[in-house]
């Protein structure tokens, strides 16, 4: 029997974007789709895996690759995990999996899915959860994630982030997203835009426009500023969750990093 006044709360399809050719290399194991690279005796999937099955608030989870590593991904045998194919841009293969998803016995209607990178070995259930009741309480057509510098510090001091200021204090970017499926395909090619300069946070603020440099380097851009200026650009309204889930915001771009984060493990 259900307790009076308590509401189920609902659960979001999730995508796991490993598109791209990219590859890492590692002492004894060659080269590697990056997901499927052993870290500290486990494929890197795996820990993303078992973070987003300890979450309470995802459904149906699917992976998108490039196509040159799909038999891999298949060969990897992840139970439950959903595969696509897509060669194209990251924005591009959120949208391949979303029409996976949506091919999906009782998941034609889907409007809304969470997505995250297929480099977060820390990704815990209890972070995702935290960013997706956050995400909600905003009503936004799509809602990104910002961490504090102080949890990366805190968390992971060896591990190297790139920072940028905001009035609201120093951030790195997260790697988890909700997302309306209403944003695609029609955003796709601002969406690349953005993710190719999404790691300089200069060039990023000139592609948002002048009064964003000058903010920028006075030290005086707010989140607010961000919000309502991607919110104009796109044509949706997009919005920020401020985390303290360092595990969001530290992923493995390089290879050498790899190692250090073994410690962490």
């Amino acid at each position: 029997m259900k307790t009076k006044g308590m509401r189920k709360k609902k659960k979001y399809d999730l995508v796991i974007l490993a598109g791209g050719a990219g590859t890492v290399t590692r002492p004894g194991q060659g080269t590697r789709a990056r997901a499927l690279a052993m870290l500290k005796g486990r494929r890197l999937l795996d820990y993303i895996m078992a973070g987003v099955r300890s979450s309470a608030r995802i459904g149906s989870v699917a992976l998108v690759t490039h196509s040159a590593h799909l038999d891999a991904f298949r060969q990897a045998d992840i139970p439950g995990l959903l595969l696509c194919a897509c060669d194209g841009s990251m924005a591009e293969c959120a949208f391949a999996a979303i029409q996976k998803l949506r091919e999906q016995p009782g998941h034609e209607a889907l409007t809304e899915v969470a997505t995250v990178c297929d480099d977060l070995p820390f990704l815990t259930g209890a972070a995702l959860d935290d960013f997706i009741a956050k995400a909600e309480a905003m009503q936004a057509d799509g809602v990104y994630t910002l961490v504090r510098k102080e949890s990366c510090v805190r968390e992971f001091p060896s591990l190297k982030r790139t920072f940028f200021h905001l009035r609201e204090g120093d951030f790195t970017g997260g790697n988890v997203a909700l997302v309306s499926a209403a944003l695609f395909p029609d955003c796709v090619e601002k969406m690349k835009e953005v993710f190719a300069l999404r790691k300089n946070p200069l060039r990023l603020a000139a592609w948002l426009g002048f009064s964003f440099i000058l903010k920028l380097l006075l030290g005086q851009l707010s989140l607010a500023d961000v919000e309502e200026r991607v919110s104009a650009l796109f044509g949706y309204r997009g919005r920020a969750v401020i985390t303290e889930h360092a595990c969001i915001g530290t992923d493995l771009d390089q290879a050498d990093e790899w190692p250090e984060a073994e410690k962490y493990l």
